[in-house]
């Protein structure tokens, strides 16, 4: 039999507590003994992805003292579009940010908690929410795709150095910046670009390094106290030379990030032979949720907690060699700036407590807590099931064979199997029904009502045609009491 253990959390402004419930198996780790015992050492960083679904400030009242309970040193906060820029960028903030108030208390909620607060700023790629505006479309690499800034225009480094005043300044002693600067898809393709690489004898990469290099800088000169981490993937195809002739180490902490299953095998030994010869700290970055599909709505529980295993299984093996100063675990909540809405934060926190179980090591123990979201849970994964029932109606032999638009179209049917088949479908067109009022109020809890919308807009709203286009079909099906002969040459159903 295998051993269970139940996590309850309650919702606070409702009565009803709903019941997690996870084996042993899910976070028996698949390495060895000396491993299993490891615990890391170094900051324990929970990211928060605001350029989706930001929660409303009321929440972190809640959230934050549940991260410090599970063993959190701090917050990677990913504003995009959600930070209240002023002046001459005030155009390029969502209609819904934060304000500088509602930041404020984010700090004071944190300090509470002795919980650090790392701002990220994108400063290379993913800067769509900037790029895809008229007024900017002039700074891309490409003029068609509004991912990347082009690196070498004089406008560049003035606009990201207003941004980086703005963040730094609305957040008081912080020790640490991170810069993005991953997925650079497009490097050094505009004719400025490639102007200035043949002029200067310039990489790719080496074009990619002075740009790093200049953007730091700029952040030096303002506070010449901060740590500036970034995502380490374009690192990955540098040289020895690279990195020598560049000496982009000395600048920045490279946090290293997978988010398979496999992290181990997937990054191999060149990596770490590699980045041990020439960066001093390095920092790595797991996943708790939207790793795993751009529209997932529930999370891949073991998917999540073997990613934490794997990664632990690594910093065992290479912590005598290379200094960990700390992991990230994010939580991504798009996939871009314009992908729509993966699984949501309150989904997420069951599995981030397993994973911190799992970074903290056994010695930690198993945290028991009370978070508010849980009717979000609940109804989600309602939602879920009546999906699912759905889809299993739609794959049926019967609804494929006698169901089809050309059985509608003629009103040409057995209406024994279309009876039969549709069955279970009145009563998830009410559940449905019931179950979109109840997301409605309880996502509400926790987001505003522009999130609340398009979450709705985006899964429930296509459930719900497709749910009632059937049954609709089955309406005028079963309405038919004679048939016409073969062949037809029209619709024969009006």
């Amino acid at each position: 039999m295998k051993l269970t253990k139940f996590y309850t959390w309650d919702t606070r402004q409702i009565k009803n507590k709903i019941k997690i419930q996870w084996s042993e198996d899910m976070i028996k780790p698949e390495i060895n003994e000396q491993n299993s015992r490891f615990s890391m050492i170094g900051e324990k960083i929970v990211h928060i992805d605001l350029k989706g679904a930001p929660p409303k400030i009321s929440f972190y009242k809640y959230l934050l003292p549940l991260l410090a309970k599970f063993g959190a040193t701090g917050i990677l906060l990913e504003y995009e579009d959600m930070f209240p820029y002023s002046g001459d960028l005030v155009n390029i903030s969502a209609r819904n940010a934060y304000t500088l108030d509602d930041i404020k208390e984010i700090n004071k909620l944190a300090a509470e908690q002795n919980l650090k607060i790392i701002p990220l700023i994108q400063m290379f790629g993913h800067l769509e929410f900037i790029l895809k505006l008229n007024s900017y479309e002039d700074l891309r690499e490409v003029p068609e795709y509004p991912q990347v800034i082009c690196p070498t225009h004089e406008k560049t480094v003035k606009l990201l150095e207003v941004m980086v005043e703005q963040v730094i300044r609305s957040h008081n002693n912080i020790r640490y910046i991170h810069i993005g600067a991953d997925e650079v898809f497009y490097l050094g393709v505009c004719d400025r670009c490639t102007d200035f690489m043949m002029k200067n004898n310039l990489s790719k990469n080496l074009l990619y390094a002075q740009y790093i290099k200049k953007i730091v800088g700029i952040i030096k000169r303002l506070y010449p106290n901060i740590t500036v981490l970034m995502w380490d993937d374009q690192f990955r195809s540098f040289t020895n030379r690279d990195f020598s002739f560049s000496n982009i180490s000395n600048y920045i902490e490279p946090v290293i990030w997978k988010y398979t299953k496999d992290v181990y095998d997937e990054l191999g030994p060149s990596l770490w032979n590699s980045y041990k010869k020439h960066f001093k700290n390095v920092w790595i970055a797991s996943a708790f949720k939207g790793a795993t599909g751009s529209n997932e709505v529930l999370p891949a529980t073991t998917h999540y907690l073997q990613n934490h295993h794997s990664w632990m299984s690594v910093v065992a093996e290479y912590s005598n060699q290379i200094n960990f100063q700390g992991i990230i675990i994010t939580g991504w909540q798009r996939y871009d700036h314009f992908a729509i809405l993966c699984e949501l934060l309150p989904l997420g926190l069951p599995i981030l407590a397993m994973s911190l179980r799992i970074v903290l090591g056994p010695a930690f123990g198993s945290p028991k807590c009370t978070f508010p979201g849980g009717e979000i849970i609940e109804n989600i994964i309602r939602f879920q099931q009546l999906k699912q029932e759905f889809e299993s109606i739609i794959e049926n032999s019967k609804v494929k064979g006698w169901m089809t638009d050309y059985n509608v179209n003629h009103c040409f049917t057995n209406i024994y199997y279309v009876e039969t088949v549709t069955t279970p479908l009145g009563k998830i067109k009410q559940d449905l029904f019931e179950v979109k009022a109840l997301l409605e109020v309880s996502l509400s809890d926790i987001y505003d009502e522009f999130t609340v919308n398009e979450w709705i807009e985006t899964y429930v709203k296509p459930l719900d045609t497709q749910v009632n286009n059937l049954w609709n079909a089955k309406m005028k099906l079963t309405s038919k009491k004679n048939w016409d002969r073969r062949p037809f040459v029209k619709e024969t159903c009006r």
